[in-house]
This record gives structure tokens, sequence and C-alpha cells, in this order.
């Protein structure tokens, strides 16, 4: 079940009530999964202390609060996240701090369901192939790398990996790449792969 988050923000002596922001906060918490109650979907209740009420009621439903930015500004706000802390409720500070850990799951969870369950190891690497073919004929477009990168973790869970295995991996690869030595840059041809010295590595 998704998490019921309510959202709340800076209206008053904003134009349109700051209705905009909010109308895009909740689009882009919706997109990551989340169930979001905002007050500028709320029907009108009258008075600003109508609403509050009416916003109250729907905030004592969720299971946390998303605070966008400027909210330090509002009282309807600062009282929102009394009531949320009395209720025990997560507050989530907002713009969201991307969530590898959870990027992941939600990946894996969408591949198992469209593209079934197993290694399909040789089909991820055609897949991964064909891309790469785009990404050079595409003049190396971010768009095209990104296809390679959501390619390489489906390979990488398919092999049997979970998400936290997955980071402690890339990680400590990359901890490895930042200890090993390397060629000049400056001297190496730039249409061909630079690859660490291996005289130092030892099986």
């Amino acid at each position: 079940m998704s998490k019921r988050v309510y959202l709340s923000g800076p209206m008053t002596g904003i134009a349109d009530n700051n209705f905009p922001a909010f109308h895009e906060w909740a689009a882009r918490l919706r997109a990551d999964g989340y169930a979001v109650v905002s007050p500028a979907e709320i029907p009108e209740a009258g008075s600003w202390e109508l609403c509050l009420r009416a916003d109250l009621r729907e905030l004592s439903s969720c299971d946390a609060i998303a605070m966008m930015p400027g909210w330090e500004n509002s009282k309807g706000a600062h009282l929102e996240l009394h009531v949320a802390h009395r209720l025990g409720l997560e507050v989530i500070h907002l713009p969201l701090q991307f969530d590898l850990l959870r990027h992941l799951r939600r990946q894996i969870d969408f591949s198992a369901r469209t593209f079934g369950p197993g290694a399909r190891t040789a089909g991820v690497c055609d897949h991964i192939r064909k891309e790469l073919i785009e990404v050079q004929d595409d003049g190396g477009s971010l768009a095209e790398w990104i296809d390679v990168i959501i390619l390489a973790f489906d390979g990488a869970w398919r092999c049997g990996a979970t998400p936290e295995h997955i980071v402690s991996e890339l990680v400590a690869k990359q901890t490895k790449n930042e200890g090993r030595r390397w060629p000049d840059w400056r001297t190496a041809d730039p249409n061909k792969a630079i690859e660490h010295d291996r005289t130092a590595d030892v099986a």
C-alpha cells in the first residue's frame, strides 16, 4: 500500500494561493509512488479557519507530512507540522534526496512484472549492445546513456543481487578504481578504452 502523504506549504499572500507549486509537488510525489493529499485539491471550505479544519481532518488520516520549500513562512504550515509531530507522522522535507535503494526496488518490481523473472543475461546484453550503438549514433546523449544504466541495473538484480548488494558493490568498485594506477589521459587515444595499469594486479 502506498504511503499517504499530506502536502504542507505556504498559500496566503502568494498568487493563486500557490496552487501551481502544490500541483507540481503533488505530481512529483505521486510519480515516486506516494498517495498524496494536497490542500490545493481539498474543496474550498470558506474562511481560513474552516479551510484549516478541513485540512487537519485530512492530515490526521495520513502517514507522513511533506513540507514544501517556504513552509517556514506559513502559520498554517507551522500548525500542521505541530499536529503531525503530535500524531507521530513521518516528516519529509522537500525536495526529496534521491534514494538509490528505493529506486532500485521500484525498478526491480517494474522489470519483473514487465519482462518476467530469471537472469535473462543474453537478452539484457543484447539490449545493451543495441543501446550502445544508439549512444554513438546520437553523439553520446544523456537519454541514451540512461537507457544503458537502467539495463545494467536490470542485469545486476537478475544475477541474484539485492538492491543493498548492488549499492555496496557500486561503492566498493569505485573505491577500488580510485586506488588503481591509470595512464595519463592526455596521452591516450580518445577513441579507445583507457585501462588501468595491470602490473600491480596480483591474482
